[in-house]
């Protein structure tokens, strides 16, 4: 395939990605012409920025890839008792000559990788147990910049799920725990292959090694969806006490299949975040 086909194909991928984004604010903005009656109605979150050290992660495609970096955005709008959220990041990887269809311009060029987006509704209907939390979900997962080869798609995975959470509130141990179903479609197993994913189990766990506006924790996050475990465990700082909203990450995740144990994706990650809002 010439350069110019593998442009073009760019330019639609690129053109895609535009109409899911626009889909996506419309969406928002609608939710929060009807929530702007509702005097109870807030908006909370937190944007992100991180930087893969070293390591792999698998792509919707089924390839492993190295991340350079990846830029995030946590969004909630609604009540403590029902909300929309949505969780979206873009991924970005060193242009590689014939992989990606951009060329390499650099030390400080980098190539857009893939952008995957969950958005769903959030209810905890029982007054008198406000720690249980049921979420309705959809979740695309997209591959950016691949040009039309066979083992380079600009495809996606995709799917819609349901969950229920349960909110921990201890002293110094916090987080949830979770279970649930995917209804549809695919993801991506370890070794590149797609599945059906089925049930799901997870958690995630944080316990306070400080305590007060500069907090230091620990924190342990797992997800099993039908025998493939993501786990990701490290250390968070808010170090600024007079902006106690921003912290900074460092962690390792692994992703593997819990009955073949191989092959093992890995990787080193380093975030900063800027938590808005009362969540």
């Amino acid at each position: 395939m010439n350069g110019k086909a593998a442009a073009g194909i760019d330019v639609t991928t690129n053109i895609d990605l535009l109409r899911k984004t626009v889909q996506i604010v419309m969406f928002y903005f609608l939710i929060i012409l009807i929530l702007s009656k509702n005097a109870n109605a807030e908006v909370w979150g937190d944007v992100n920025l991180g930087i893969y050290p070293a390591g792999h992660i698998v792509a919707p495609n089924g390839l492993t890839y190295k991340p350079l970096f990846r830029l995030g955005a946590d969004l909630n709008i609604g009540t403590r008792n029902i909300y929309i959220f949505s969780k979206n990041y873009l991924f970005a990887e060193k242009p590689i000559p014939g992989v990606t269809t951009n060329s390499n311009q650099g030390n400080f060029d980098f190539s857009k990788r893939e952008f995957d987006f969950k958005i769903g509704l959030a209810a905890r209907p029982f007054t008198d147990n406000s720690q249980l939390e049921f979420r309705l979900w959809t979740v695309s997962l997209n591959n950016l910049n691949r040009g039309k080869y066979q083992d380079k798609p600009s495809g996606f995975k995709d799917g819609a799920a349901l969950e229920m959470r349960y909110y921990l509130t201890g002293k110094r141990t916090w987080g949830y725990v979770t279970g649930g179903y995917y209804l549809t479609k695919e993801l991506v197993q370890p070794n590149g292959e797609a599945y059906k994913p089925g049930m799901f189990v997870g958690s995630k766990l944080n316990y306070d090694i400080l305590t007060g506006p500069q907090k230091l924790y620990a924190f342990m996050n797992v997800m099993v969806v039908n025998m493939n475990g993501l786990f990701e465990g490290g250390l968070a700082w808010r170090p600024f006490k007079k902006s106690p909203d921003i912290e900074m990450r460092f962690s390792e995740s692994w992703y593997m299949n819990i009955r073949e144990r191989v092959p093992n994706q890995n990787a080193l990650f380093f975030e900063l975040i800027h938590y808005f809002g009362s969540g």
